[in-house]
């Protein structure tokens, strides 16, 4: 037999060998810990792609909504109940402002690096009477993030009947954070941290609907600036899926070479 291919007593040892006769105990821990951990790194990493999934999925039905034929809601009997199927939707609201000292301030929000606060202000569809949407009319500058000059934004709102132009976009109830009561432009405002609807309607004199239109601004003289958008790109899902496969496979590729390590420095 060649030299090459001769087993010595050490290497059958080895191959004869139960596994767990191989490892040390604290060897075996460090595999089951090794594994646990790269099971829970792929189910995360399962979950990200789950997201990233459900994401672009639902970014793809707003574009669709948006190109769809703009909704007309021109008395109260237009407004619809729920937001089912409106999300993302163009509209066009024809009615009246709510009396100045009604708006809403979202507070602590910046815009190219000011601080500033974001300006909803109620809107009566159909007039004095109607539903009430709330309409989430821009940017607004503020040093301490709370109190904008909301007078400035009223010089449009002074028209008997108004029409008003906009996306429908999705209130994030139970976010809105501590309602704060804050004075501006002569009278007590509703400040708050996000766009919650169910925390307007406990706090606002004015019960508004389930309704939400982001205005555009675009063809209006106002010194209020278009509002920040919410972000509808794939996000960083993906990104975060891979990082989680690649922690799976760097524990366990490390738990290897560990054991591979130990088994050589055992003696014979």
């Amino acid at each position: 037999m060649r030299a090459g291919l001769a087993r010595g007593p050490r290497a059958t040892a080895l191959s004869d060998a139960p596994v767990a006769e191989l490892l040390t105990r604290g060897t075996l821990i460090l595999c089951a810990v090794a594994i646990g951990a790269s099971a829970i790194c792929v189910r995360l990493g399962f979950w990200q792609l789950g997201r990233h999934t459900a994401r672009v999925e639902s970014n793809s039905v707003l574009a669709e909504r948006h190109e769809a034929p703009r909704l007309e809601w021109t008395s109260p009997r237009d407004v619809p109940a729920d937001t089912a199927g409106l999300l993302g939707r163009r509209a066009r609201l024809a009615g009246a402002w709510a009396p100045p000292g009604q708006e809403v301030i979202l507070r602590s929000r910046s815009l190219d690096g000011r601080a500033g606060a974001e300006v909803f202000a109620p809107f009566l569809v159909g007039g004095s009477g109607g539903p009430v949407v709330m309409v989430v009319r821009g940017w607004l500058p503020a040093a301490d993030g709370i109190t904008p000059n909301l007078a400035a934004s009223r010089a449009d709102m002074g028209e008997e009947v108004a029409r008003i132009d906009g996306t429908l976009v999705s209130s994030r109830d139970g976010r809105g954070g501590q309602p704060l009561w804050v004075e501006s432009a002569g009278a007590r405002h509703l400040a708050i941290a996000a766009l919650d609807i169910a925390l307007i309607r406990d706090e606002h004199p004015l019960e508004p609907s389930v309704h939400v239109l982001r205005e555009n601004l675009a063809e209006r003289g106002s010194a209020l600036r278009p509002a920040r958008e919410a972000d509808i790109g794939a996000g960083p899902h993906l990104s975060y899926t891979v990082q989680w496969f690649a922690f799976a496979i760097i524990i366990l590729t490390g738990t290897a070479v560990i054991v591979l390590k130990d088994r050589k420095r055992r003696p014979a």
